[in-house]
């Protein structure tokens, strides 16, 4: 067993020299060898060969384990200072899914290598930023960990794993597995990861203890002290935290599927792919007749009537029968008795999804809070009640409102949108914001992002290649 942990202990740092001078046979030196790894912090810049050979191939014994109680060690540590700070209950969170025994090897090294980055966001983003938004405030480490899960999928070590397992597109293998275990999170199985985390510790600080002088007892008896401090608020700690986590996990799995879309451009039967068309009413019509999506409903009922009259106010702009386009008519698409006049202040940011062919300056937007309960395609089509015609999407744009007397604005509910001589009907019911584009200023227009949602749309695949993606287009 010591080859094995020595071993082990060599991957994260070197020997003290007496250990070596003492022919291994200093065990006081091993005792402060040990120490010194697990106090070690979340090692983020471990090489990925490091990560692979941990979490996936195991070909040296205890890696993992250590990797593990390091990783409890830090988080603790982080939450010990300031238990009141809950993106690093957040934290501690996506290090014990990682630490779930039923995950599989592959698995298990895919999360550790997007979570690391994860978890640096919550340490590194600031308190301010990721209450205003924990994926936005995440994205800047998302990305690297996007880059670093890249050079994971392409070792020869985890490439033969995925060939024995016949995954043959791992991006969505990995966005599938966020969404299960999203779906499967709960405080239970977080602390039961925990408990056995700290069982793990506590196995290297009898060594520490047996080995060690009376000083690093009385620092390990410490040790396990705060960390058991720390397990003792878990069940209310990580329940509070636990909504947040699983967000964010589905939104990474939607950001796998659009690095899926961009490493799996090439596909055959897709739509000319160097001019990208949104489906036709015809196409629509047709692929609701073969399989209706989940976003729309056969019914003769409205749930959300539509508005039969434009509204008026002095200083807000026309959005009736005889503004102009885009504006036209705009009013139909609230709910009737739902539309106000309202003024967002200098810095609201407001949101838009677009496709590449949509204007990033037209009339359709929503507030911040709208756009963060959007957890998918199907999700924006219902609830904002855009039929595929209307909107490609797989984009989206923000408009920060700049200094000055704000932006005027029409808000209100959505209306459900009904198909002329069908049943085919969208809900609606999101509170969505029209504004008029002659009102927004461009320079507070953001470069476009992907919504992580793809560009295929009712069972077709859209091929990007030579289509210009993430550009801005501007309605004049």
């Amino acid at each position: 067993m010591w080859d094995e942990l020595e071993n082990a202990l060599a991957w994260y740092g070197a020997a003290p020299s007496r250990w070596m001078q003492s022919a291994k046979k200093d065990l006081s030196a091993a005792a402060e060898w040990i120490w010194i790894v697990l106090q070690g912090d979340f090692a983020e810049e471990q090489t990925t060969a490091q990560t692979v050979t941990g979490t996936v191939i195991s070909i040296i014994p205890f890696v993992d384990q250590i990797c593990d109680v390091r990783d409890i060690v830090a988080n603790c540590k982080k939450i010990n200072s300031d238990s009141s700070n809950k993106w690093a209950w957040v934290a501690l969170v996506l290090t014990l899914i990682g630490l779930f025994p039923t995950l599989g090897s592959l698995v298990k090294g895919g999360f550790k290598v997007l979570f690391a980055y994860g978890r640096k966001a919550m340490r590194s983003a600031g308190k301010q930023a990721l209450d205003t938004g924990m994926w936005a405030a995440s994205k800047p480490w998302v990305e690297k960990g996007i880059q670093k899960f890249n050079e994971f999928l392409a070792r020869p070590e985890v490439r033969k794993t995925l060939k024995a397992m016949k995954i043959d597109n791992p991006y969505r293998y990995f966005a599938k597995e966020l969404r299960t275990w999203a779906g499967k999170l709960n405080v239970g199985m977080l602390t039961a990861a925990m408990d056995a985390g700290i069982g793990t510790l506590k196995k290297f600080t009898d060594l520490i203890d047996k080995w060690g002088s009376a000083a690093m007892k009385t620092q390990t008896g410490q040790l396990l002290a705060m960390v058991k401090k720390v397990r003792n608020q878990a069940n209310a700690k990580l329940a509070e935290v636990l909504k947040p986590v699983q967000d964010w996990l589905n939104k990474l799995a939607q950001r796998l599927e659009v690095e899926e879309r961009l490493a799996y451009r090439a596909t055959t039967n897709t739509v000319n792919p160097h001019n990208f068309a949104r489906a036709s009413n015809v196409e629509e019509l047709a692929a609701f007749g073969r399989k209706k999506p989940r976003w729309v409903d056969d019914t003769k009922v409205l749930k959300r009537e539509p508005e039969t009259r434009a509204p008026s106010k002095a200083g807000w702009f026309d959005i009736g029968d005889a503004a102009p386009r885009p504006r036209r008519a705009a009013y139909n698409t609230f709910e009737e008795g739902s539309i106000q006049p309202m003024t967002h202040p200098p810095g609201t940011v407001l949101y838009r999804v677009v496709d590449p062919k949509a204007n990033d300056n037209s009339i359709c937007w929503m507030g911040k809070a709208e756009f963060d309960k959007l957890m998918s395609k199907d999700d924006w089509r219902r609830r904002f009640a855009v039929w595929s015609s209307w909107n490609g999407n797989g984009e989206y744009v923000t408009y920060t409102v700049p200094p000055g007397k704000g932006l005027n604005v029409w808000e209100g509910a959505t209306a459900s949108q009904k198909i002329e001589r069908t049943n085919y009907v969208l809900e609606g019911g999101a509170r969505q914001i029209v504004l008029n584009p002659a009102d927004l200023d461009p320079r507070y227009l953001s470069k476009r992002e992907f919504t992580g949602w793809g560009y295929d749309d009712l069972g077709r695949k859209v091929d990007l290649v030579g289509v210009p993606i993430l550009q801005t287009n501007l309605y004049k």
